[in-house]
């Protein structure tokens, strides 16, 4: 183990001091950890092309210079889009000549027309004089030589999208084009092979429906990772590196003329049916279906489904069973109000019936997850809009709550489920410090004194999953002893569209291990596109599902 009071001294590796939108993000997040010191700033100096259309002739065919051209006129025509009609994502900017640090000035070798860099032996000495513990580079072409081991740990560089399928460029834009659910991104220890370095963090972003905005919103969500990178260089003298496939895969360039039109065609079409249906006000309606039994994915289409309260939808439901009785909590939305508040139905045999309304805030609710400590019954719902989780006791069963405390504030965070194992109570919820996206990550909270305390400890990996295929919660199920973590699954802009069973296999202060034992899909009633919660016990068990309707 290393001394963990060190301060990791880095290099960034740039074109010019100037920094924004993704390498302005980066550095923001850097300069804000206190265990990482930017020590040194390599900067490339350049030789400029005397004639860049000549250059560029040697380099491309006269066919690919123009469909070059042609994806930068509709970069640009998607970036004017996703200004007028979207947030636009907040990155920092940064001039790295406001900052006292030592500036290296060096001469890049370019070869192969300028796809690759390589540097002079003189230089080389000048940034191993730095002795600094890792490079990252923001700026270059692709690297080689001495450079790669000019650190202790070498040049780290991000890659925007998942090593094992698509490797080369441009950032974003595949996972669109095939209607890939999610768009993956690495940071990597760089070796000779183009995008095939070591693997030192991977994560899985829901992917946006065009190409500019997919881009942008991989660039945001994947920035701020680079400081759990550093914390895996901290504690660890040499980084375990993930596992990756062999790479058989091609290498992917920017899309051809036939690429480019299919593109427009296929994303295009889909962005008006989206208009269209605002238009015809189709909208999505999740309902929620019940079984007496346990929960078995072969009887599914024998479920009853509960009609859903005019103008509301139902979902999110658990099962709590109080003095031989079922009952079934739900987020209960209102299409008129914008908003859930969280009520209840009983079960009996095959019927169910509607109690009414037992909590609502003047903020959104859904996720009524009940639990039980000392004989009192406790629910943790999805109270994200107050930047907090929070719990509430129960005073009357089923039909009175009452708040009762803040676990945890100031954080953002949706859908948390907590038990305890051993003696130790976990907390499992799904975060992002950005708040533009509740799908990716997973994070695991513990405490020592109890599920009633705001003395909550954050896990060492936190995020321990950062993945929209598996973070998302949709459900805990205690069954025999064991624990189980339901997962939403993403589809291409399908939110929801079905989930998988876990079985938790390990957990503590320092692991997180779960197994997935089974993938349910939403193909048990007619028309419906997706499902993404469970609930079971010996008694019944309850789904959600969901389908557009006008």
């Amino acid at each position: 183990m290393k001394d963990l009071t060190k301060i990791l001294k880095i290099g960034i590796l740039v074109d010019n001091l100037k920094q924004k939108n993704l390498n302005g993000e980066i550095i923001s997040t850097i300069l804000n950890n206190e265990k990482v010191k930017i020590d040194t700033i390599i900067i490339n100096q350049r030789t400029k092309q005397k004639n860049k259309f000549v250059f560029l002739l040697k380099k491309y065919s006269i066919k690919r210079i123009v469909e070059k051209l042609l994806f930068k006129i509709l970069t640009k025509i998607e970036k004017v889009i996703f200004a007028l009609f979207f947030k636009k994502f907040d990155f920092q900017k940064t001039n790295l000549d406001e900052h006292s640090i030592e500036k290296i000035y060096v001469n890049p070798i370019e070869t192969e027309l300028g796809l690759k860099d390589e540097y002079s032996k003189e230089d080389i000495k000048k940034i191993r004089d730095r002795n600094l513990d890792a490079i990252l580079r923001l700026e270059g072409g692709i690297l080689k030589g001495e450079i790669l081991k000019a650190s202790k740990n070498g040049v780290l560089s991000f890659h925007h999208g998942d090593n094992d399928l698509y490797r080369g460029l441009p950032p974003g834009f595949w996972e669109v084009f095939y209607r890939k659910p999610t768009t993956g991104f690495i940071v990597q220890k760089l070796n000779e092979k183009l995008d095939g370095g070591d693997v030192i963090f991977k994560g899985q972003i829901p992917t946006k429906f065009f190409y500019y905005y997919n881009q942008q919103f991989i660039y945001k969500q994947s920035s701020k990772y680079i400081n759990n990178v550093f914390e895996k260089i901290l504690v660890k003298e040499n980084p375990i590196y993930l596992k990756k496939k062999e790479s058989g895969n091609k290498i992917f360039k920017d899309p051809n003329f036939l690429e480019l039109i299919k593109y427009i065609v296929s994303t295009y079409s889909f962005i008006f049916l989206k208009i269209l249906r605002k238009f015809t006000l189709s909208k999505e309606v999740w309902s929620i279906a019940f079984h007496q039994g346990k929960f078995d994915k072969k009887k599914l289409e024998k479920y009853n489904i509960i009609k859903n309260p005019k103008n509301r939808f139902i979902a999110d439901p658990f099962l709590v069973k109080s003095k031989d009785k079922n009952y079934i909590f739900v987020e209960d939305y209102s299409f008129k109000n914008k908003r859930g508040s969280i009520s209840c139905y009983k079960l009996e045999k095959n019927k169910e019936e509607f109690l009414g309304t037992v909590l609502q805030e003047d903020f959104h609710l859904s996720f009524p997850f009940v639990f039980e400590f000392k004989n009192k019954l406790y629910m943790c719902p999805e109270t994200s809009e107050k930047n907090e989780i929070r719990i509430y006791e129960c005073v009357k069963f089923p039909n009175q709550w009452k708040f009762f405390k803040t676990l945890i504030n100031n954080i953002y965070a949706v859908d948390t489920v907590l038990f305890q194992e051993k003696s130790t109570w976990w907390l499992l919820t799904n975060t992002d410090k950005n708040k533009i996206d509740s799908l990716s990550e997973l994070s695991v909270f513990y405490s020592d004194e109890g599920p009633l305390t705001s003395n909550w400890k954050s896990h060492k990996k936190n995020p321990v999953i950062v993945d929209a295929n598996s973070a998302r919660n949709g459900g805990l199920i205690l069954d025999n002893n064991s624990i189980y973590r339901v997962n939403q699954r993403v589809g291409f802009n399908i939110y929801g569209q079905k989930f998988d069973i876990n079985i938790i296999k390990s957990i503590d202060e320092n692991n997180f291990v779960e197994e997935k034992i089974s993938s349910i899909k939403p193909n048990f009633f007619k028309k419906i596109h997706g499902t993404h919660h469970v609930s079971y016990n010996e008694d019944y068990s309850v789904i959600d599902f969901v389908k557009r309707v006008r």
